[in-house]
């Protein structure tokens, strides 16, 4: 009887979804703690910059977010979203480590890209 709610309570999740577009940050306010802790270190503070910096990498992202496979992206967007840091040059810098950062990428030896992103 356990095993069978078990099962039922199994079969009725939804399965985990993955984004098929770039995540939304809030690059203003990523910028505007940026550049508060930049002052209170006594670093120049360029909140525009960031911006800047966080816009052309999301474009950057953009062009390149659905060619990457769903294994690396799901992870680099766990970690460029995690805690109040989201971050499109912290979600960029981890696919490039990860050597997904172009469509021409190729799988590097031992991984292997997922079905849906297979050509």
């Amino acid at each position: 009887m356990k095993a069978a709610l078990l099962g039922l309570l199994l079969v009725g999740q939804p399965p985990v979804q993955i984004s098929d577009s770039v995540p939304n940050f809030d690059i203003k306010a990523l910028c505007a703690d940026v550049s508060a802790d930049d002052k209170a270190s006594g670093l120049p503070q360029d909140a525009s910059k960031c911006v800047s910096d966080e816009t052309d990498a999301r474009q950057q992202l953009d062009s390149i977010w659905r060619t990457v496979p769903a294994g690396p992206r799901e992870s680099c967007e766990l970690l460029a979203g995690a805690g109040q840091v989201q971050s499109y040059v912290e979600l960029l810098i981890c696919l490039k480590m990860n050597d997904w950062d172009s469509p021409s990428a190729v799988p590097p030896q031992g991984r292997k890209q997922d079905s849906k992103n297979a050509r």
